[in-house]
């Protein structure tokens, strides 16, 4: 399904009936990241998950944000007429529901931060301004090898090659202009005042993740009055592609 907004035309996904729940992909990810997810959650709820502005096969003209992308989601949400929803995000979309949870506090009742992130220090922030420039004159092939390798844990690597073999076409599907902009995005995310944030959120990371470790899900806890972390056992970063299962049940528990 497709949606006009703002001049970009944007994909999404809906399943199912019941509490609205919102999904958000991460850099370089689509809505299809997650289809394991949400057909395991369309029992209990209606889920929606839209490919960011830039990503999968939602068009990509202006500059990118983290204040745009949001604008983007809740342009959509009121354009479905949905009620208060469940946002779930992943990585960059942790910050992406982060935004809009502290900004819209009427559009969203719940967050779940799924490999979540706190804030970036600078050598970090730099570091994706020079994966922008890599990708921006090399294209996505220079990058995806050294991407991949710390993407998931080395569990995942070792039973569920074909898993890993999707994410890499996904990453090497990104437009590298698209992509170049996103890490640019990325890098500049503003600061959120999470001690306003009032939701009630799970923060979920993976005990072998190195792109968001747990001290970092546990300097969000500390920042979000009503928070809680949840550790899944074997996965890195990419939970939703490594876990489905365990994720969407996790979630669950916590929605019900």
């Amino acid at each position: 399904m497709f949606a006009d907004i703002d001049g970009n035309t944007i994909q999404y996904l809906s399943y199912g009936e019941g509490p609205p729940v919102v999904f958000v992909h991460g850099l370089g990810g689509s809505a299809n990241v997650w289809h394991g997810v949400m057909q395991a959650m369309k029992q209990h709820h209606h889920v929606m998950a839209m490919d960011l502005r830039g990503h999968g096969r939602s068009q990509g003209r202006g500059q990118f944000s983290i204040e745009g992308w949001a604008k983007d989601i809740t342009k959509l949400i009121r354009h479905l007429e949905l009620p208060s929803v469940t946002l779930v995000g992943h990585s960059l979309g942790t910050l992406v529901v982060q935004y809009l949870a502290e900004k819209e506090p009427e559009l969203c009742d719940q967050l779940v931060l799924v490999g979540g992130i706190s804030y970036f220090q600078p050598p970090t922030a730099d570091a994706y301004r020079e994966r922008a420039d890599l990708v921006a004159e090399g294209g996505m092939d220079v990058l995806v090898d050294a991407w991949l390798e710390g993407a998931v844990s080395p569990q995942t690597h070792a039973t569920s090659s074909a898993s890993v073999g999707l994410l890499r076409e996904l990453f090497l599907r990104n437009e590298p202009a698209n992509y170049a902009k996103a890490c640019k995005a990325l890098a500049s995310a503003p600061r959120v005042r999470r001690d306003e944030i009032g939701q009630p959120t799970l923060i979920v990371t993976g005990a072998h993740d190195r792109s968001t470790p747990l001290a970092m899900a546990e300097e969000l806890r500390s920042s979000i009055p009503v928070s809680r972390v949840k550790v899944l056992p074997d996965v890195g970063h990419w939970i939703p592609v490594e876990a489905p299962g365990s994720l969407a049940a996790t979630i669950l528990e916590f929605l019900t």
